[in-house]
């Protein structure tokens, strides 16, 4: 199903009656912007928030991640590469738009003061790890040898340990805490 709105007030009744898997937020992103992803993310944790944006915008990327956004993307785009994007972030996957990685040092690693982190089990850390790199549940049961019911158990303790709502919040947060070492450009993941 299809919607589409340009008023923030009716983002939330319109995602509220659809249900979708993703909602693309066609903004340069400010801080309305930001609390509009926090707020998607936090009421719809089973919808992937993408921002859209501009080439050479500002480097707010980090915040709309942080804020749960699952992805963001440039209108730049081929046609086949933003619809290869919108598979892997309704597989569970982190996509950044290459413009926004090329030419910038990412650090997403967090401060060593107090981490959640350091409360997961090794095998909590492995999963984390997988989910990170966009892997499916299948995927990680397959790598890990178990089974998908318990690498589900996990993903929930994890997000329980973490206070995190979903797999892209997961993802963004193994990111941040340098689990995964670099962020891909969207068209190179597969």
């Amino acid at each position: 199903m299809l919607g589409q709105t340009e008023d923030l007030h009716n983002l939330h009744e319109l995602a509220s009656q659809n249900k979708p898997d993703i909602v693309i937020l066609d903004w340069e992103i400010s801080e309305t912007q930001i609390d509009a992803v926090k707020g998607l993310s936090e009421t719809f944790p089973n919808t992937s928030v993408v921002v859209l944006t501009r080439p050479h915008a500002s480097g707010e990327f980090l915040n709309a991640l942080a804020a749960g956004a699952g992805g963001y993307l440039s209108v730049n785009l081929s046609p086949e590469d933003f619809v290869q994007s919108l598979h892997m972030l309704a597989k569970g996957s982190l996509v950044v738009a290459k413009e926004k990685v090329k030419g910038e040092e990412v650090d997403l690693t967090l401060e060593k003061t107090q981490a959640p982190h350091e409360e997961l089990s090794e095998r909590e850390t492995e999963v984390l790890t997988l989910v990170g790199r966009g892997e499916t549940n299948r995927e990680i049961a397959e790598e890990l040898i178990i089974s998908e019911h318990t690498v589900k158990v996990h993903l929930r303790t994890i997000l329980n340990k973490l206070d995190l709502r979903n797999r892209q919040q997961a993802a963004s947060y193994a990111t941040k805490i340098g689990l995964i070492k670099n962020i891909k450009p969207e068209e190179n993941q597969t």
